[in-house]
C-alpha cells in the first residue's frame, strides 16, 4: 500500500436536525442539535485511512478544546499528524450544517484556522511531499495554497486527486496538475460552464477532461457515478439504502477512492464502485466522521450485493 497526503479543512460541525431545510426568512424549529469532528480534508483523511490506507495530514487547528479533540481523533484512526499546525488565538474552523429528514443538508462554513493552512507550511512540508504517492485535495483552503501545492507536485511528479469543493472554478494550471477530478454536478456545471443533464453528462465530461486532468469522476448521488478518460466512458451505478445524512457522503468517497485506486487492486471502475459503497454506507449514519465505515465493513457490504 503506498502512501496517501491528504492536505485540507478541519471543522467541527455543529448540526441541527430539522423537518425540511429553512428557505430564506423562514425559522425552523423543533431541532435536533449535536457536534461532530468534520471539514472535507479531516473527512478525507479519516475515509482514508479507515479503507485503509497509510494517511498523512496537513491542516491547521486552533488554540481550542475543539482543535484538541480532533487531533487525539486524527490519532485514534491510525493518521500521521506531524505536520498539522496549531493557530494560536484562532478558533478551529466550524460547519454550520442542517439536515432534513431525508438526509439532505445546507451548510455554512467559517474557516478560522483553515485560513492559515498557507504556502510557507506547505515548503515546510516539501519533503514530505516528494516521499508520498498520492495526494488528496479539497478546496476548504486558500486557493493560492492549492495552487502551490499543484506546482510543487507536479515539480515532483506526484499524482493528485482533487475534489473541488466547495464548488468554484479552476485555473489551467491547477488543472493540467490533476491526475483524477472527483466532483459532483453542481461543481462541474461551474468548471464546465454549462448545465448537466443525462443526455450531456458525457460531453460535459469531456470538456472538463479537454482542460487537462487525466480522468474525471463525476459523483450523482444515488444515482452512482459517470467515469470517463481516454479508455472508459461509463456509468457506475450505486447501492440502494435508506439515506439518513448526507453530510460525508462526498468525502467518504474520496478517500476510499484514494485507497483502492492507489493499492491497484482493482481498475478505476473496480475503485469507484469500492467508493460508491463507502459512500452509501456512509449516508445511513448521522454526522460526517462518525458515519465513515471501516475497510471491513465496506468489503462486507460489497460481498452482500454480489460485487468485487
Amino acid at each position: 500500500m503506498g502512501k496517501i497526503l491528504v492536505i485540507g479543512s478541519t471543522n467541527m460541525d455543529i448540526i441541527a436536525m430539522v423537518d425540511h431545510l429553512p428557505v430564506p426568512g423562514e425559522t425552523v424549529g423543533n431541532a435536533g442539535l449535536a457536534r461532530a469532528h468534520g471539514g472535507k480534508g479531516a473527512n478525507q483523511a479519516v475515509a482514508a485511512a479507515r479503507a485503509g490506507g497509510e494517511v498523512t495530514f496537513i491542516t491547521c487547528i486552533g488554540e481550542d478544546d475543539d482543535g484538541k479533540k480532533m487531533l487525539e481523533g486524527f490519532r485514534e484512526d491510525g493518521i500521521r499528524v506531524e505536520h498539522v499546525k496549531v493557530i494560536p488565538e484562532v478558533p478551529t474552523g466550524t460547519a454550520l450544517i442542517f439536515v432534513d429528514r431525508k438526509g439532505e443538508n445546507s451548510i455554512a462554513v467559517a474557516p478560522g484556522a483553515n485560513n492559515y493552512l498557507s504556502n510557507a507550511i506547505i515548503d515546510q512540508a516539501e519533503a514530505l511531499i516528494k516521499e508520498t504517492d498520492l495526494i488528496l485535495l479539497q478546496l476548504e483552503i486558500p486557493y493560492e495554497t492549492i495552487q502551490h501545492i499543484c506546482r510543487m507536485a507536479a515539480r515532483h511528479q506526484k499524482r493528485i486527486i482533487l475534489n473541488p469543493a466547495p464548488a468554484r472554478g479552476l485555473d489551467g494550471d491547477v488543472l493540467r496538475s490533476l491526475e483524477y477530478l472527483v466532483l459532483n454536478e453542481t461543481e462541474a456545471e461551474i468548471i464546465g460552464k454549462q448545465k448537466v443533464t443525462d443526455d450531456n453528462m458525457e460531453e460535459v465530461c469531456r470538456a472538463i477532461k479537454g482542460m487537462g486532468p487525466e480522468h474525471i469522476i463525476l459523483t450523482l448521488g444515488s444515482r452512482g457515478s459517470y467515469v470517463l478518460d481516454e479508455q472508459v466512458h461509463q456509468q457506475v451505478e450505486s447501492f440502494a439504502v435508506k439515506a439518513v445524512d448526507s453530510t460525508a457522503a462526498g468525502d467518504t468517497f474520496c478517500g476510499a477512492f484514494a485507497v483502492s485506486i492507489l493499492s491497484r487492486e482493482r481498475d478505476i471502475l473496480g475503485a469507484v464502485r469500492f467508493a460508491n459503497a463507502a459512500g452509501a454506507l456512509s449516508v445511513t449514519r448521522q454526522g460526517a466522521q462518525t458515519s465513515i465505515p471501516e475497510r471491513k465493513e465496506i468489503e462486507q457490504f460489497l460481498a452482500r450485493t454480489n460485487g468485487p
